[in-house]
């Protein structure tokens, strides 16, 4: 009974760990939000590359003016930027 007990818990923290939902904001929602967020004086922000996965869009940008790139995770359900990777020459 302990054994079936414990395989359960489990068996429901796998699968909830695995599941994310529908996304609620779009890939162009989540690219325009990393475009205004990096949006400055110099130069103009283009987009790289998107892509979608475990709960959150990865969208890359490049800003050749000031020799800057990088890479900005977007959450699908709330919109925000959780994480970002920047670069500069």
């Amino acid at each position: 009974m302990k054994s079936l007990l414990v395989l359960l818990s489990g068996a429901v923290l796998v699968l909830s760990g695995c599941f994310y939902g529908e996304a609620k904001i779009t890939e162009t929602q989540a690219v325009e939000i990393v475009l205004d967020d990096h949006e400055g004086p110099i130069g103009k922000v283009q987009l790289v590359s998107v892509e979608h996965a475990k709960g959150r869009y990865v969208v890359e940008w490049e800003n050749e003016a000031n020799c800057a790139s990088g890479k900005d995770f977007v959450n699908d359900q709330s919109g925000e930027i959780e994480m970002g990777e920047m670069t500069i020459c």
